[in-house]
């Protein structure tokens, strides 16, 4: 049967990098496995399966955190608060040209705290920074990576799906686990930073053109977007209108991260974090009371977008799971994994990576080693947390590797380049990120 149970995973993962329907693929591969084992002789095998995959679709911990997440990331966007957010942030970059890079790359991993979906948040700091960098000097391909190596900035959110989920397998809360890879994240965005920047003086020096030299000639996919740059920078003079902000609206997408803080801190209530992103929610669309309708058409838009996106995938992955679990696969592997933890490691850091590199998306694949691996992660030496943290982090950046995956080439288009291009900039860094979080985390 375990060998039976591998044949299927390794056609599972073989599906999924040809993209697939992921959840089509991991439940027939879950039933499969399931049949294998009801067929040798294992009781319940039908039954536990469809368990399985009714009891990810009512969680009572996972869906309304995630839901009420998602709702709040499409009331801050149909508001314009994420987009107020972005234009505070990037006026000052305006003025320091040095800082260009380093500051678009932090300040979409900033955003993406809080604009969850990494093509929304790319979308949203993009259609602004980009062209704002093409005016400045800086080389189209390396605009379009400063976005794209930024989007991986929601795993600090704690009330992002994976966090809920490794926070369930851990007895956490979203907060205790984002706080226990804090730092590791700062790190592994600091030489991101240092490593794109480095590449980009590299490849200049090498004879790559400037953003400002690809906009001289006529006719060039990127003169459009850096004479809109241009219109920018000129923005911030004294003789043109620059773009109102509404420091109000700025504030609100940081504010459930905040109370939430608060709350820890025992200068607020400590509520959970699904009670602040419902308040918050709330209170964008009050910004807005003429539309408030639309508004909420909006919440209930990003809610069931995050129930049929996120949490039939991981019901799906359950089924897959299961049918690990009744094989004796998982069995197998953990017992594997116990002779070196080195392999753990890798699994967990690796595995999630390349498949998200060479497919687009490593949700599929984080989630089945979550749902199979991590809760034995203290039998091979780990925190549960520490383990689970890797796996999604390293699908999130490995997301960034990717040169077939919409984000990036919604970047690439932005930029008037090639996807190809953009992930020869971006490569280094995620691969430097993902063994930043593999060496210091386990």
């Amino acid at each position: 049967m375990v060998w039976a149970g591998a044949l299927i995973v390794l056609i599972t993962f073989a599906a999924i990098l040809k993209n697939l329907e992921a959840r089509m693929v991991l439940i027939l591969s879950g039933a499969a496995m399931a049949l294998i084992a009801g067929i040798a002789g294992v009781e319940g095998c039908f039954d536990g399966a469809m368990q399985a995959f009714i009891s990810q679709l009512i969680n009572e911990s996972l869906v309304p955190t995630i839901c009420a997440c998602m709702g709040f990331s499409a009331v801050m966007e149909y508001t314009k608060c994420s987009s107020n957010l972005v234009y505070l942030l990037t006026r000052p970059l305006q003025k320091v040209r040095f800082a260009v890079v380093p500051g678009a790359i932090l300040i979409t991993w900033l955003i993406n705290i809080v604009v969850m979906s990494a093509a929304g948040c790319a979308a949203t700091v993009g259609t602004l920074l980009v062209p704002m960098m093409l005016g400045l000097g800086v080389h189209p391909a390396t605009a379009a990576a400063c976005i794209l190596i930024g989007t991986w900035g929601n795993v600090m959110n704690p009330g992002q799906s994976f966090n809920v989920q490794v926070g369930e397998l851990a007895s956490m809360t979203g907060l205790e686990v984002v706080s226990s890879f804090t730092m590791v994240a700062v790190i592994a965005l600091a030489a991101s930073i240092v490593l794109l920047t480095a590449i980009d003086i590299t490849m200049v020096k090498k004879g790559n053109k400037q953003g400002a030299a690809y906009a001289a000639e006529p006719g060039s996919a990127v003169q459009a977007a850096a004479s809109q740059g241009a219109s920018a920078r000129n923005d911030s003079n004294p003789g043109s209108a620059p773009v109102k902000i509404n420091y109000f609206k700025a504030l609100i997408p940081a504010t459930p991260i905040i109370f939430l803080l608060l709350g820890n801190a025992g200068v607020l209530p400590n509520f959970d974090i699904t009670v602040w992103m419902l308040s918050c929610s709330v209170l964008g669309l009050l910004l807005d009371v003429r539309h408030v309708q639309d508004g909420v058409k909006q919440f209930f838009n990003g809610v069931g977008n995050s129930y049929r996106d996120i949490i039939t995938l991981m019901a799906a992955a359950s089924v897959f799971t299961f049918g690990m679990n009744a094989v004796g696969l998982t069995g197998a592997l953990v017992d594997v994994m116990k002779n070196s933890t080195a392999i753990a490691r890798l699994g967990a850091g690796f595995g999630p990576f390349i498949i998200a590199a060479l497919s687009g998306s490593g949700n599929a694949a984080a989630i089945a080693f979550n749902t199979s691996i991590t809760p034995h992660a203290a039998d091979l030496g780990y925190a549960v947390e520490a383990m689970g943290s890797v796996a999604q982090i390293a699908a999130a950046i490995g997301r960034s590797a990717s040169p077939v995956a919409g984000v990036t080439i919604i970047c690439a288009k932005m930029a008037g380049v090639s996807p190809m291009d953009v992930v020869k900039r971006s490569i280094l860094p995620m691969l430097a990120a993902v063994l930043i979080f593999m060496f210091m985390l386990m």
